[in-house]
């Protein structure tokens, strides 16, 4: 890639493009009653965003650890705190409106 080139765009990034996927019928019912028929691309974008980002953090953290060996207990302790620390207003956030 030369200096001028525009990297694409990232992971929820960029314009929507339409395309068409096939699900089973049971999965799509499903979907539909969860999310209403408007909002199944909204759903299936977030869903499918949130598995790439987990997928890419996996890799990160597999790449550190090579690197700098494995995380300790305390490190794995302090993470989950700080993850259940997050959840916590998160839910709060969402309890608000």
């Amino acid at each position: 890639m030369d200096a001028e080139a525009t990297p694409p765009p990232g992971i929820g990034e960029g314009p929507a493009k339409v395309i068409s996927v096939s699900l089973p019928e049971g999965t799509l019912h499903a979907l539909r009653d969860a999310v209403g028929s408007r909002g199944v691309s909204s759903f299936v974008a977030a869903a499918i965003e949130e598995h790439l980002r987990n997928q890419a953090t996996a890799r990160y953290l597999a790449e550190y650890q090579a690197e700098h060996g494995a995380f300790t207990d305390e490190e794995r302790q302090r993470a989950a705190d700080v993850w259940a620390s997050a959840e916590r207003k998160v839910a709060r956030w969402r309890e608000a409106g």
